[in-house]
Parts: C-alpha cells; structure tokens; sequence
C-alpha cells in the first residue's frame, strides 16, 4: 500500500500530461516517446469474479492497479503493470484442484497481483493508406500465491500484433496474439491461446473522449487458463492537469466477471534517462 500512495503522490506532483492508455486494455501501436515517463494509477471493482482453480466466486476490488511506461526511444516503450492489493468478498465455492492449498479464514481473501513486464516496439509509421503497426512481448510473473486463492504459481507468456488507424476524430486499435499460460493443473504443461483486441475511440474534444474496447483470449483453455471475453466502454476526461477514466465493464463467457466498474488517472512526464 506505501507503494501506491508513492505513485499517487509522484501523480500529483509531475509535469506536462501529455496522454494516456487507460481505461484501454487493447494496446497501441504507439510508444510514450523518447525520455517520457506515464505513471497510471486505476482502481477496479469486479461484481461475480471467478477464479476457476480454487473454486471462488465473489465481488473483486483491486487497489492501486499501477502502470509505468518508460520511452526508452522513440519506438521502444518498456512496460510494468501490478496491482498493489486485490480482495475478493467470496459468495460462492466449490471443490476445485486448488481448494487443498487455500489458507485464509472466513468469506474473503486478499493478496498482491501478478506483475507484468512487458516491451513494445513501433516499427511502421501510420501513413494514409496504412496503419500503424507495432509488436508487444510481455512475461507475467506469478507473485499472487495459490494459497490465497487469487493466483495459482504460473508464469505466463505473450506477445501480439498491434495496429492502428486515425479516422479524423475517430481512432480504431486493433491486437492479435497469442498467450502460453503455464497450465497449474497438470505439472510441466501449458495451454496455448489466441489473444485479440478490437478498440476505438471518438474524440469530441481536447477534454473528453468515448472508448469502447472488446478483447480476450480463446482456445483449449483449462482450469486457471480459461478463455475469457470482456468489453469496456467509457471515457477519458482531461482536467485538473492529469486524464481521468472511467468505464464499465461486462464479461460474456462464463469465467468472465459479471458486470464491473473501473476508475483510473494517468500523467506523463519528461525525465532525461538516456542519452539523445
């Protein structure tokens, strides 16, 4: 939690905002730019989250979801994402390959995230009659214990295919991928998944954007590795010096979140790292 409150207050001290991801899960092609920093700082609360593998069910609140994206060029982002504390009010369980493991009392469970460290990388420029094209490869480490229920000890792989195009004040992101999840039912396997993400935005001024964003993950999917299929819509505000979001968000398979709500604000800022 100290480390989320460091974040928020490095948030509301830093300089020129100049844009941001968030609430969008699907991914740009385009990097922060050289020597600039974008702090992001969400919070999420998730109604009927399943986590399969241990046979919870529950309302899920995730506290300080954190991202920092580090332009180490000008088309070549470094990426973290981790969520500071994550707590499940469970209303539903059932006997499940984790349930032996789990170790915690009463109706409710908390643990860190899972961190994700990623690198993405803007190869071509959008010109009239094409988009812009970039590629993301990302590792996610297993730091949410099986013991809690909320992680299940995998490390997971992924990389995906990024697009964009501008349409005026219309913008349409476009990912395809793949995903190697460590499988934690049976030791030594992995499942191998499809991951895609469709995205557009609608810019009606320098101060409000409409996003909507549909993406996921099929394939032979297991228990712990389940396909899932989400959407988002929302909107990005700009005012106060930093961009606000926020979104609602419905699951449509079955391992999926009911219904959920996000909020979020993000700030980027010019910090002289590398060399020019």
């Amino acid at each position: 939690m100290k480390r989320a409150v460091l974040a928020l207050t490095i948030l509301l001290t830093c300089g020129a905002l100049l844009g941001q991801n968030r609430p969008l899960i699907t991914e740009t092609p385009t990097t922060v730019g050289k020597n600039r920093i974008r702090f992001e700082l969400g919070f999420d609360f998730l109604q009927d989250a399943v986590f399969t593998f241990s046979g919870l069910e529950g309302d899920l609140s995730r506290i300080g979801d954190l991202g920092l994206r580090l332009g180490v060029s000008s088309n070549v982002e470094l990426q973290f994402f981790w969520t500071a504390q994550n707590f499940l009010n469970i209303n539903r369980r059932w006997d499940a390959p984790n349930t032996p493991n789990l170790d915690f009392a009463g109706n409710s469970t908390s643990d860190v995230g899972d961190l994700i460290i990623a690198s993405k990388f803007h190869f071509v420029e959008e010109k009239t009659a094409r988009p812009a094209i970039g590629f993301q490869v990302a590792v996610e480490l297993p730091n949410a214990s099986n013991q809690s229920g909320l992680g299940n000890d995998e490390m997971n792989f992924y990389c995906s295919v990024l697009l964009e195009k501008q349409f005026n004040k219309f913008r349409v992101i476009g990912n395809a991928g793949f995903a190697i999840l460590g499988d934690p039912v049976t030791p030594g396997a992995q499942d191998d998944l499809f991951t895609y993400g469709l995205a557009g935005t609608y810019s009606f001024s320098e101060t409000f954007t409409l996003i909507a964003d549909f993406y996921g993950r099929a394939g032979k999917g297991g228990v712990g590795t389940d396909e899932h299929s989400l959407i988002r819509l929302g909107t990005q505000i700009n005012a106060a010096g930093l961009y606000w979001d926020v979104a609602f968000l419905a699951g449509l398979l079955e391992a999926d979140p009911a219904t959920g709500i996000i909020f979020g604000l993000s700030k980027d800022l010019n910090v002289p790292l590398f060399a020019p």
